[in-house]
């Protein structure tokens, strides 16, 4: 079972935010930020006995919800596990907060820049997540998106190594706070021209 599909990702990193807002807590400034807008700028800010557990909170109850989803909606749960969609999306959603959270306390700590962008953070943890669905080969349908951009005779492994790489540097980036979006680009651009490159001398795809 990959990465992303295990039931173990979710809990610990619920914990692991829980343990590290508790450690933060002493150390945060009166309010932090726990909240960006529809352009990924900070819009919101709370007290720090608020904000510091707000978003493990909110992890927590993504999780749950997921977990009691499936007895309202068994089939389609059902049809999203077999493709092997729906728990990454759970764990997904959950380590989206959990970004969020990180965010939160590094801005308040001072350790990340504030100017972090989460819209380029969450479209780098969705190229983390279809890194692990291609390394996976999970769901069947995503051969078409790869004939769609000529990749389809690449190396899953391949890949997937160049999808992990664009979307950590990503995240690296709006840490940074410093052309965030290029961060991610750039190396989705370079790895594509390289694979391109690379692709009449390799053979039939493997997992």
């Amino acid at each position: 079972m990959r990465l992303l599909q295990r039931e173990i990702v979710p809990i610990s990193a619920i914990l692991l935010a829980l343990i590290i807002a508790t450690l933060a807590y002493d150390h945060l400034p009166y309010r932090i930020p726990v909240h960006w807008g529809m352009d990924g700028r900070i819009d919101g800010e709370l007290r720090k006995d608020l904000g510091a557990f707000l978003l493990p909170a909110a992890m927590a109850l993504v999780y749950l919800f997921f977990r009691l989803i499936p007895c309202a909606e068994k089939n389609r749960v059902r049809q999203l596990r077999e493709i092997g969609l729906y728990d990454r999306f759970r764990n997904g959603a959950v380590l989206l907060f959990g970004y969020a959270h990180l965010l939160s306390l590094g801005i308040g700590l001072g350790w990340l820049s504030a100017e972090a962008n989460f819209l380029v953070g969450a479209a780098s943890l969705l190229i983390l997540l279809l890194a692990d669905c291609v390394r996976s080969g999970e769901p069947p349908g995503l051969t078409r998106v790869f004939d769609a951009i000529a990749l389809s005779s690449v190396r899953h492994r391949r890949l997937a190594a160049w999808l992990s790489i664009a979307g950590t540097c990503g995240i690296v980036g709006t840490f940074t706070g410093v052309a965030q979006i290029g961060w991610l680009v750039a190396p989705l651009v370079i790895g594509y021209l390289y694979i391109r490159w690379r692709r009449p001398t390799e053979g039939t795809p493997d997992s």
